[in-house]
């Protein structure tokens, strides 16, 4: 689905700062080149008259689209989790910015932030021309963002594609505890925190760009581990293809950097449990940090 003609603001509210950009009516876009930190300490109200203050910073827009970690209520816009941003948890976040505003009801959009990076990057990035397609996002956890039949899909209660939550080992045979409270997620075998993790437990520096140079030098234990990594990564996305049927994946976040390192072991892994489709394809998401608010920004041009 392609927005409608227009001009539409993106913000992806991170858990650091907020970056933004607008996308005009002849498809061009421009990130901002200032961003807004995520200061929350007084609450969500200063927060929210500053995200306000900023947007109006843009001009006249046609909608706003908001990117977010955590899970949004379909129904009401509420966010109702967020690991991350605790103190916004309960805030409608739409009806809030309308106000202070003073935009029309449906004007401000919102979703959850790997969701609307997936949606980014099947309009503008890795992802054009494909109709179905899981966008994978390697940060301090791993999140997921799925467009499927080219939509992008939520799911009923806003959970869909919480692929990091997957697990991949149960705890009985081993599995870590996750911050989620289950525990063998596989975000407690391939995230950047926990690629650090088992690094210092080999013995390897847990600075991921140095183990990764390490890796590409020369064969050794630093190219085995993440070798090792991008298996199990491989096995909650062979998770995704027999559930789904989806073979396109889009690998985002700061550790897909390590993506050429970790790609060996990703295709091992779902080339073994491969049954039936055509063999997948895992790529580097090609709009970097700009994905998040490029998909806001699309999500505001939607038709209703």
């Amino acid at each position: 689905m392609s927005p409608q003609s227009g001009r539409w603001l993106g913000l992806d509210i991170g858990g650091t700062t907020v970056k933004a950009g607008v996308v005009e009516p002849d498809g061009s876009w421009e990130r901002s080149p200032q961003v807004l930190p995520t200061d929350l300490a007084g609450g969500p109200a200063p927060f929210l008259d500053a995200l306000a203050d900023f947007a109006r910073g843009f001009g006249a827009v046609d909608g706003i689209g908001i990117g977010c970690p955590g899970v949004f209520d379909p129904a009401t816009g509420a966010l109702r989790a967020s690991a991350n941003l605790q103190p916004l948890v309960g805030s409608i976040l739409g009806p809030e910015l309308e106000q202070r505003l003073g935009l029309p009801q449906g004007s401000v959009r919102v979703g959850n932030d790997a969701n609307l990076a997936a949606y980014g990057e099947q309009w503008k990035g890795a992802g054009v021309g494909l109709d179905d397609l899981c966008l994978v996002t390697l940060g301090t956890g791993i999140g997921g963002g799925l467009i499927l039949d080219g939509r992008l899909y939520g799911g009923t209660h806003g959970m869909a594609c919480e692929i990091g939550h997957l697990v991949v080992v149960p705890r009985e045979q081993g599995g870590l505890p996750c911050g989620c409270g289950s525990a063998g997620c596989l975000e407690t075998f391939a995230s950047a925190t926990h690629a650090r993790r088992r690094a210092r437990e080999a013995g390897l520096t847990d600075d991921l760009e140095e183990l990764c140079a390490r890796g590409r030098a020369s064969e050794g234990p630093e190219r085995a581990l993440l070798h090792a990594i991008g298996r199990d990564l491989g096995r909650g996305l062979s998770y995704v293809v027999s559930l789904l049927d989806v073979t396109d994946f889009i690998v985002g976040g700061g550790f897909s950097g390590a993506l050429d390192l970790l790609l060996p072991g990703i295709m091992e892994t779902m080339e073994a449990r491969r049954y039936g489709t055509p063999e997948p394809r895992v790529v580097r998401a090609a709009l970097g940090e700009d994905a998040g608010w490029i998909g806001a920004a699309r999500l505001a041009g939607d038709p209703a």
